[in-house]
């Protein structure tokens, strides 16, 4: 049986990761339309699909950072590649909403096995002298997924009809993303562990007053963040529609996001580590908030939008660094999985609001109304990030 460990391991959780958000989390982005048609709803509640997923893996997942940190992470990792290829399955054979509600139920119970907790934690204990490199690396890779599964769907949907292109990612998820899962060995981090890494002191923060308020100040950072890069993306292709661009055009607006992260983080991984990692979180918010100014200030133009999508792209690739090893910085290497979880319980619940949240602005109050609700959150998460900073010092690397 082939094994994949230390940097192997994370190229191929680099591959897993862009099936898996490929295969699930943009599938409203291109196909809310036909599938809203099809079983009888609102195309903006098909994006109440990404909700359900978000709802659900928020209560899985501090229970799966425990077990993470005990057991380690393989057969977590083969368990969410599984529940999201039968998800992907239901959804693909569903008659109905109920059936369409079931479905994305069954994937956000594998979000947190495979989509960003747990292979973040199996990175960390692939490489755990350089954690923030590994995960840099699996990020840029997946930067790749809106330039490989927009254009596809785009493709497919024409060939296959919506129920097809979920049947085919279903098999991708059972014959490809599970046994690469299997193939992954790696040990759990060592409770006791405290030999400092690159990422900080193994402990982190010591104070327990310290920990609460600063663990509630990057829940505030991130949530509000992750609002806008859960909920923008997979909007961005209607956004540039509703601003009155053609299909091809909207379609590239959408596309572009993916180019820009992973510059963002090849210029992370090459030069980031000279800059502490919260330092590095409240730029990339800035760049967010100044790219989703420039629809508001100057109007949706063709140009303008790719420029607002480059921008965001930028400080999104980088952001998703940032909230993968700033945990790791402030709180410390061990119990870093669970760390994860209990993050995501309210973070996940925020992120829920926001996909139908965004569609009913726009639906509502056209494409600025989006925007404008989007650069709010960017506004709220940087006061967070703020207050982060104060709480955890040059030793929490602010």
């Amino acid at each position: 049986m082939i094994t994949l460990n230390g940097r192997r391991g994370v190229l191929a959780l680099a591959a897993t990761q862009i099936a898996g958000w490929g295969s699930t989390y943009f599938i409203p982005a291109m196909l809310s339309v036909p599938i809203a048609e099809d079983l009888g709803m609102r195309p903006a509640f098909v994006y109440s699909g990404v909700t359900i997923q978000l709802v659900i893996g928020a209560f899985a997942g501090t229970w799966i950072g425990r077990h993470v940190d005990r057991h380690g992470p393989r057969a977590i990792l083969m368990a969410g590649s599984a529940c999201m290829g039968v998800g992907l399955l239901c959804l693909g054979l569903s008659g109905g909403i109920a059936g369409f509600v079931a479905a994305w139920a069954i994937m956000g119970l594998g979000m947190p096995m495979v989509l960003i907790q747990t292979p973040f934690a199996a990175a960390a204990m692939l490489v755990p002298g350089a954690a923030r490199r590994a995960i840099g690396l699996m990020t840029l890779i997946g930067s790749l997924t809106t330039v490989l599964f927009l254009p596809a769907m785009a493709v497919l949907d024409g060939l296959l009809g919506w129920r097809g292109i979920c049947l085919l990612f279903a098999a991708v998820q059972l014959a490809v993303c599970v046994p690469l899962h299997a193939a992954i060995r790696v040990r759990p981090i060592e409770r006791d562990a405290d030999t400092p890494t690159a990422e900080g002191a193994a402990d982190g923060i010591a104070d327990p007053v310290q920990r609460r308020r600063a663990f509630w100040a990057m829940a505030v950072a991130f949530s509000c963040v992750g609002f806008v890069t859960w909920g923008l993306p997979i909007h961005l292709v209607d956004l540039a529609r509703a601003y009155g661009e053609s299909e091809a055009l909207s379609v590239a607006v959408g596309a572009v996001m993916g180019p820009a992260q992973m510059a963002a983080r090849a210029i992370e991984s090459a030069f980031g580590q000279r800059v502490p990692i919260l330092r590095l979180g409240f730029y990339s918010l800035m760049t967010i908030f100044a790219a989703l100014a420039l629809p508001l200030l100057f109007g949706g133009t063709a140009t303008l939008l790719m420029l607002m999508v480059i921008g965001y792209g930028l400080g999104a690739g980088v952001n998703t660094i940032v909230r993968a090893i700033a945990p790791l910085v402030v709180f410390g290497r061990s119990g870093y999985a669970t760390v994860l979880g209990k993050l995501g319980l309210p973070l996940n619940l925020v992120f829920a609001t926001a996909p139908f949240a965004i569609a009913e602005a726009i639906e509502r109050g056209g494409p600025a109304a989006g925007v404008a609700l989007c650069a709010a959150a960017i506004l709220v998460s940087m006061a967070g990030m703020a207050q982060l900073r104060r709480i955890a010092g040059p030793s929490g690397g602010a």
